[in-house]
């Protein structure tokens, strides 16, 4: 892990995660929940796989913020379940509807996941959940 002087939160180059110098210095007495989140977030980024670069960035980014949901790092101002225009909105939006595809197919996320390690399409929420992510969509908003 790296501790930089730079603009917005952290962010993943290959196997390193780099995190603001201001972050760490905001971090105050047991409030860590925050941070422990953002290494979550990152610490996907580095396990996941990017579609071969055909992947949204905004899937990319609800991967891994599902990952840090999962793990209970919930920060306050994240959308609640059902909220959001678009599935692939990006961060707790996407985070939170792929959380609902997982409770259609436990195992969704990590064979989703697996799919995407050599390219990625639309196609593969058919493949797995028998749905267009559309008619996920509308589900998961109704």
């Amino acid at each position: 892990m790296f501790i930089d002087d730079m603009d917005g939160i952290a962010y993943t180059y290959g196997n390193e995660i780099h995190v603001s110098a201001t972050l760490i210095e905001g971090i105050s007495g047991d409030d860590k929940t925050g941070f422990d989140g953002v290494l979550y977030h990152e610490m996907a980024h580095v396990w996941q796989w990017f579609g071969n670069g055909q992947a949204k960035a905004e899937l990319i980014e609800g991967i891994a913020d599902y990952v840090r949901l999962k793990a209970g790092y919930i920060p306050s101002h994240w959308v609640q379940p059902g909220q959001g225009d678009r599935w692939d909105q990006g961060y707790d939006v996407t985070a939170r509807f792929l959380e609902y595809c997982n409770g259609l197919r436990d195992g969704f996320l990590a064979e989703l996941n697996k799919k995407m390690r050599d390219g990625y399409n639309d196609g593969y929420f058919v493949d797995l959940l028998g749905k267009t992510v559309d008619q996920l969509w509308a589900e998961y908003k109704a």
